[in-house]
C-alpha cells in the first residue's frame, strides 16, 4: 500500500495504475451517492432520538445546525466533483490533473462529515454517562464513513481514522464502561481493517475493468479502422471498375471495328475474335470481384420480392443455349415440380446472377452428356438446381470450391477465372435469406442448388408481354437448317454436327435442289459450304448468285432467313456481306457455328 499513500510531491500518484485505480474509485464513490443519502435519511431520526436520551436541548440544536451547514457544503463539493468527472480528458496528463482535482474535492466532502463526527463525539463526552447510547450511534456513523470511503484508499486511510477517533476518545473520556469502550474500539478498528482488505479487492477489480475497457476501445478502433479500410478498398475497387470497364469497352469497340477490316485475313480475324472473347471474360471477372468485395463488406443490398422462378430459369436457359449447342450437350429445363400457388422471395437480378454462375460452371466443365435446370420445393424453400454429368468433385474439392479465390486444379486447368463465383453466390444467397449447396461424385457429375424462401400465399409477379415474347422466341432452340454442299464428306460432317446440336437438317448438293426443298418446307437458316464462290467481280456471276439468294429468300416469306456461308481464306467476304450473307471463315469450330445459328 506504500505506493498509494500521498507523497510529498504535488501529484499524489506514483504510477499509471494509481491514476486508473483512483479514477475508478472516485467513480465508485459517486455511484454510492444515493446510498449516502439513504444512510443519512435513516440515521438522522436515530441520531435525534439517541441525543434526546442524554444530551441537552441546546446541544442537540447545535448539532442540527451543524448538520444543515455540513449537508449544504457537502452538496456543493459533490456537485463540483461530478462536474469534473463529466469532463473527458484529452490525454494522460489531463486525466492525471482531473483525477487529482476530483480526489481532493470528494475527499473534502468526506472530511466535512468525518471532522464533524469527531467534534460531535468529543462534545457529547462532556454530557455525562447518559451519552453512551449517543456515542454508540456516532460509532455506527463512523462505520458508514469507513464504508463510503473504501473505494479510494487515500480517503480511507485519512478519513477512516479521523471518523473512529471521535467515538473512541469520547468513550475513554467518560471513564464509564471500560468493556464497552474496548468492544467499540475493537469493532471500529476491525471495520477499518476489513475496509482496507475490501479496497485491495476493489483495486484488482478496477484494473481488470480498465483492461476490459481498453480492449473494448482497441476492438472498436480496430473495427473502425477495418471499416475505413473496407470503405477505401470498395471506393478504389469501384473506381478501378469504372476505369477498367471504360477501357475494356473502348478496347472492345476498337477490336470490333478492326474485325470489319480483316475479312480477307482469316488468321488475324480469328485472333481478334479471341481477343473479344477475352475482353468479355475480363469484364465478367471484374464484376464478380467487385460484387464479392461488396458482399464481404456488407455493402450489397438485395430486395425481398416475389419472383417468377420459372421465367428466370427459362431466361438463363435461353442465354446459354448456344454454349450447350457448341459442345453438343443436352441442355434442358424441368419445372414440373413448381408449386401452383405461391412464389419464391428474393432479388430477381441476384438470383439470375447466381443461377447464371451455376449454369456457366456446369457447361464449362461438362464435356459430354447433359446439363439440366430443375425447380422443386424443399421444406420451406424453392430449390433451383443445376445438374451436370461433368468430372465431379471429391468432398474436399467441393468444400474448396466455395472458398474465395480457390480453384480446383484438377478440373480448372486450362480455364481462367478468379475463383469467386461460388463464394459470391453463397454470400448473395445468405443476404436473400436462402442457402446454397452442392453434391458431387467423381467421374459421375455434380449438382448445385440455390434454395430461396418460399411464401405459399405470395402471388408471382405478372409477366410483361415483351418478356413472354422473348422467352417464347428463344425457348425452342431446334432450328430447321438447309445445308447446301457439293462435298459429300463435308456435308456428312456438317449434318452430324447440326443434328448433335438439336437442329433438323435438309441436305442438297445444288442450288436448284436447295430451292426445291425450301419451297416444300419452312427453314430457319441456310448453310452454304460449296468451297470458293464464282468470281463475283464479274457482273454475270454476281447477278446469278443474287438471283439464287433472292429466290431462296422468296420461299420463306414468313421468316427472316439467316444465310451462312463457309468460305476458305476469307475469299469474297465483302461481296457476300453486301448480299446479306454471313460469312464464316474456315477453319471454323463448333462454337462459332452455334453462335452464328443462334443469331437467327
Amino acid at each position: 500500500m506504500r505506493n498509494l499513500l500521498p507523497t510529498p510531491a504535488s501529484v499524489p500518484f506514483s504510477s499509471g495504475q494509481d491514476v486508473v485505480v483512483t479514477d475508478f474509485g472516485l467513480r465508485a464513490q459517486s455511484r454510492l451517492s444515493p446510498y449516502v443519502m439513504g444512510f443519512f435519511g435513516i440515521g438522522l431520526p436515530v441520531f435525534v432520538w439517541s441525543a434526546q436520551l442524554g444530551l441537552s436541548t441546546w446541544l442537540l440544536a447545535c448539532y442540527l445546525i451543524l448538520f444543515v451547514i455540513n449537508w449544504t457544503a457537502f452538496m456543493v463539493v459533490k456537485g463540483q466533483a461530478e462536474t469534473r468527472q463529466a469532463i473527458e480528458p484529452a490525454d494522460a496528463g489531463e486525466r492525471r490533473t482531473l483525477a487529482r482535482a476530483r480526489l481532493w474535492r470528494q475527499g473534502l466532502g468526506g472530511a466535512i462529515w468525518a471532522v464533524s463526527l469527531m467534534v460531535i463525539s468529543l462534545s457529547a463526552a462532556t454530557a455525562g454517562p447518559g451519552a453512551e447510547m449517543f456515542l454508540m450511534v456516532c460509532a455506527g456513523a463512523a462505520v458508514g464513513i469507513i464504508f463510503f470511503s473504501a473505494p479510494v484508499l487515500l480517503h480511507l486511510l485519512i478519513l477512516g481514522p479521523v471518523a473512529i477517533a471521535g467515538p473512541i476518545l469520547a468513550l475513554q473520556l467518560l471513564h464509564e464502561g471500560p468493556q464497552l469502550s474496548q468492544l467499540m474500539t475493537g469493532g471500529l478498528v476491525l471495520a477499518l481493517a476489513m475496509a482496507v482488505i475490501l479496497n485491495r479487492h476493489m483495486r484488482e477489480h478496477y484494473l481488470l475493468q480498465n483492461r476490459q475497457e481498453e480492449i473494448a476501445a482497441e476492438r472498436e478502433a480496430a473495427r473502425a479502422a477495418t471499416y475505413e479500410v473496407k470503405e477505401a478498398r470498395m471506393a478504389l475497387m469501384e473506381t478501378l471498375q469504372r476505369e477498367v470497364q471504360t477501357s475494356l469497352k473502348g478496347l472492345e469497340q476498337h477490336l470490333a471495328q478492326g474485325l470489319t477490316h480483316l475479312s480477307r485475313a482469316p488468321v488475324p480475324r480469328q485472333c481478334v475474335e479471341a481477343a473479344l472473347t477475352q475482353v468479355a471474360h475480363l469484364q465478367s471477372i471484374l464484376i464478380t470481384t467487385v460484387d464479392n468485395d461488396g458482399a464481404a463488406a456488407g455493402q450489397i443490398e438485395v430486395a425481398a420480392e416475389p419472383l417468377d422462378a420459372d421465367l428466370l430459369c427459362q431466361k438463363v436457359l435461353a442465354q446459354h443455349a448456344h454454349l450447350a449447342q457448341g459442345k453438343e450437350l443436352s441442355f434442358t429445363y424441368n419445372g414440373q415440380a413448381l408449386p401452383e400457388h405461391g412464389a419464391a422471395i428474393g432479388d430477381a437480378h441476384r438470383v439470375e446472377q447466381v443461377l447464371t454462375h451455376l449454369v456457366s460452371n456446369a457447361l464449362l466443365y461438362t464435356q459430354q452428356g447433359r446439363v439440366e435446370i430443375k425447380l422443386m420445393p424443399v421444406e420451406n424453400f424453392l430449390r433451383l438446381e443445376v445438374v451436370d454429368s461433368g468430372p465431379g468433385l471429391s468432398e474436399d474439392e467441393l468444400d474448396q470450391a466455395f472458398q474465395p479465390h480457390s480453384r480446383i486444379q484438377r478440373t480448372s486447368s486450362g480455364h481462367s477465372g478468379a475463383g469467386l463465383g461460388l463464394s459470391l453466390s453463397r454470400s448473395l444467397a445468405e443476404l436473400m435469406g436462402g442457402r446454397i449447396g452442392g453434391l458431387s461424385t467423381l467421374d459421375v457429375g455434380s449438382k448445385f442448388w440455390l434454395d430461396l424462401p418460399f411464401d405459399k400465399s405470395a402471388p408471382p409477379p405478372a409477366r410483361p408481354d415483351e418478356v413472354l415474347d422473348e422467352v417464347e422466341a428463344t425457348s425452342d432452340h431446334s432450328l430447321r437448317v438447309l445445308l447446301l454442299s457439293n462435298d459429300s464428306l463435308r456435308a456428312a460432317q456438317l449434318r452430324d454436327s447440326l443434328e448433335r446440336m438439336g437442329h433438323k437438317c435438309l441436305t442438297s448438293t445444288s442450288r436448284e435442289r436447295a430451292l426445291a426443298l425450301a419451297r416444300k418446307a419452312p427453314v430457319d437458316a441456310c448453310l452454304i459450304s460449296t468451297g470458293a464462290f464464282e468470281n463475283l467481280d464479274e457482273p454475270e456471276s454476281r447477278m446469278k448468285l443474287e438471283t439464287f439468294l433472292d429466290s431462296l429468300r422468296a420461299t420463306q416469306t414468313a421468316a427472316n432467313l439467316n444465310i451462312l456461308a463457309l468460305v476458305p481464306a476469307g475469299d469474297q467476304v465483302d461481296d457476300l456481306q453486301a448480299m446479306g450473307v454471313r460469312p464464316l471463315l474456315l477453319p471454323q469450330n463448333r462454337e462459332s457455328l452455334a453462335r452464328a445459328l443462334a443469331a437467327v
